[in-house]
């Protein structure tokens, strides 16, 4: 880590392991909200007009962090191409992903995101040379199980649907471990504003070819939807700094958990039995890797 990531991320405290699961458990439940927003945003809009948007708007919320955080020096970062690789892969993760959203059920793609935390252990060894124990195999495992428990296919994805969902979820676990091994040599908030950025610039010159001109209402829509994902960004990118990702990986089952409140307080989907059971599981096996993690 160079001195200036190093002095700065020491400004907001050592590694911490319980702070990095918190931080991350608060990013996905923002980001569970906004995976609602996008699947209602996909009815009309494309998919690379929200993508833009989201990433572009970003930015100022990252902007606006960046005086409490070492100001614009915070923004530095020195592995260009690492960083590069990142925004490539975040593309393709919300590519595919906000196309899975338009295709197929919101649970129904968010079960098969699950399969990340599985993913990311299988990589992180050779990847990263991280270490998993036996207990946050049982950990990942159980969370797993519980994943099941909660899953109830409604019938209603179509194949393609289907296969954007898992290309995602690929693209999503390398986007992970791409975010910790940047994590050793650039500040959290420096992440998070290249990789969107980088993004929207992949982006921007698709607009032309694909475009829905917003009515003042939706406006509002896709603009506050990109300035919420700068605050889950830098959370999930922060978490990533406190944590390894053999800790961080299984608290992505927790939003399924989000989801049904989402499901249900938004589109009236009443959770089942099997569903608050499965919750129950991702909860406790979340808990074992944490206490494994210590």
């Amino acid at each position: 880590m160079s001195t200036l990531a190093r002095s700065l991320e020491e400004a907001g405290g050592a590694p911490n392991v319980r702070r990095g699961m918190l931080l991350m458990i608060a990013g996905l439940a923002l980001f569970s909200v906004l995976n609602g927003v996008v699947k209602f945003l996909a009815e009309t809009f494309p998919v690379n007009q929200i993508i833009f948007f989201r990433n572009f708007f970003a930015l100022a919320t990252l902007l606006a962090m960046a005086p409490a955080l070492g100001g614009l020096k915070a923004l530095r970062a020195s592995n260009k191409g690492g960083l590069a690789l990142q925004a490539l892969q975040f593309t393709g993760v919300l590519g595919f992903i906000f196309l899975a959203y338009r295709y197929m059920p919101l649970a129904d793609a968010t079960a098969i995101s699950f399969l990340q935390p599985l993913l990311v252990v299988l990589l992180s060894a050779p990847f990263l040379g991280e270490r998993v124990t036996r207990v946050g195999w049982i950990g990942v495992i159980l969370g797993f199980a519980g994943v099941m428990l909660m899953m109830r296919p409604t019938g209603d994805a179509s194949a393609f649907g289907i296969s954007m969902a898992l290309i995602g979820t690929v693209f999503s676990a390398l986007s992970l471990l791409q975010q910790r091994n940047l994590s050793r040599g650039a500040t959290s908030i420096a992440i998070a504003f290249w990789t969107l950025g980088g993004s929207a610039l992949l982006i921007a010159p698709t607009l032309p070819f694909y475009w829905v001109t917003p009515t003042p209402p939706q406006w509002a829509w896709l603009i506050g939807n990109g300035l919420a994902s700068g605050a889950c960004q830098y959370l999930t990118t922060r978490a990533l700094y406190h944590a390894p990702v053999g800790a961080i990986a299984p608290l992505n089952y927790t939003k399924m958990v989000w989801a049904v409140l989402v499901g249900f307080l938004w589109f009236g989907d009443v959770p089942t039995l099997g569903m608050l059971a499965g919750s129950a599981t991702v909860i406790f096996a979340s808990f074992i890797v944490y206490r494994d993690q210590k």
